[in-house]
């Protein structure tokens, strides 16, 4: 149990790191076709992602050492289908005439490990009738693929990396893993209509969320940074991203990506916005400046650079205020854009996507 629990906590680590690659490019896409983002599909999304990265681990670790896969002399495949079966009758403790054994026959390892194996992929088969709306038929193919890889991961000793394989090619994980998948259908099939249609997520919505806003933000902060590299000095790629696109065109270019735009009656509206957005960073920087300042300065000088500290901490902290304010609003106007009666709106056209 603590092999299995170990492979899934690396599995867990590795979805992070998956997370963290892909949450802004799904953003975008989610963004760009519906404008808005179900919390329901993206959990369920993202936890096909997880279990399948679980799964893989699961079959991949722990790595044992080189040396000790080395010294290994035991089999390397099952091609006999029903091993398990015979395993069972041979080694477990279960006897159907003593309900005393009934127990120590599902702790044995001749039950345990089969009966993992079907709850390996059982959420598999789950997601393709739920999330993919896949046949039977074609859950019984990519369930058999799936498991096929599993193994075939295993006998080619992880893609050559070990000399041999350290872990057994059995035909009857082909076949239990497979039965498992066509199990989590069968489950997926009792259970979908308990269940939140999914199809009924997928409806253009013109509200453009605060969460919206600061993906388009993202977008720009990483265009800044690109573009700064071939620039000699950093501010000229803000001024160009942050002012000049925008009083030209209404819109930066992560807000383009999003299909955001700015509403304001004129240019000199979006100049003001604008300008008086990026006064919203000045105390960021200055706080960083101070911090910074505070190990190189006599030490005389620590109570008012302190101060000044604290200060900038302060005027950070009254956009969040702002922020709580907007999301309870209708129209989700920040404090700049209120003073330069601007507004976001959103660019997709309901129409077609209907």
């Amino acid at each position: 149990m603590s092999i299995y629990l170990h492979s899934i906590q690396i599995g867990v680590l590795l979805f992070f790191v998956f997370l963290l690659l892909a949450l802004i490019p799904y953003l975008i896409i989610q963004y760009r076709r519906y404008g808005h983002v179900n919390s329901w599909r993206f959990f369920v999304n993202f936890s096909f992602v997880l279990y399948l990265i679980c799964a893989y681990a699961m079959t991949i670790f722990p790595l044992p050492p080189v040396e000790e896969v080395v010294q290994m002399t035991g089999p390397k495949q099952n091609l006999i289908p029903f091993e398990f079966v015979k395993q069972f009758m041979l080694y477990s403790p279960f006897r159907w005439d003593d309900p005393s054994t009934w127990l120590a026959g599902l702790k044995n390892f001749t039950f345990i490990q089969p009966f993992f194996n079907l709850l390996l992929t059982l959420p598999f088969g789950l997601y393709l009738r739920y999330l993919f709306k896949r046949t039977f038929k074609q859950t019984l193919i990519l369930s058999f693929l799936l498991t096929l890889s599993f193994e075939l991961l295993q006998r080619s000793a992880l893609l050559g990396l070990y000399p041999r394989p350290y872990r057994l090619f059995d035909v009857d994980d082909l076949m239990i893993n497979t039965l498992g998948s066509l199990v989590g259908f069968g489950f997926a099939v009792l259970f979908s209509r308990f269940l939140p249609d999914l199809e009924a997520t997928y409806f253009p919505s013109s509200r453009v969320s605060l969460l919206r806003r600061f993906t388009a933000l993202l977008v720009d902060v990483f265009l800044i940074s690109i573009v700064g590299i071939f620039l000699p000095q950093p501010y000229v790629a803000q001024a160009v991203l942050l002012l000049l696109i925008p009083i030209l065109f209404k819109v930066t270019l992560g807000q383009m990506v999003l299909k955001i735009k700015i509403d304001g009656k004129n240019r000199f509206r979006v100049l003001i916005r604008q300008m008086l957005f990026c006064v919203s960073f000045i105390p960021v920087g200055l706080e960083g400046y101070f911090l910074e300042r505070s190990g190189t300065i006599p030490h005389e000088q620590l109570a008012q650079n302190y101060l000044l500290i604290l200060l900038f901490l302060a005027l950070m902290i009254l956009p969040l205020f702002d922020l709580l304010v907007a999301s309870f609003s209708k129209t989700r106007r920040l404090w700049y854009e209120r003073i330069s009666g601007t507004q976001i709106i959103s660019q997709i056209n309901l129409r077609k996507e209907d």
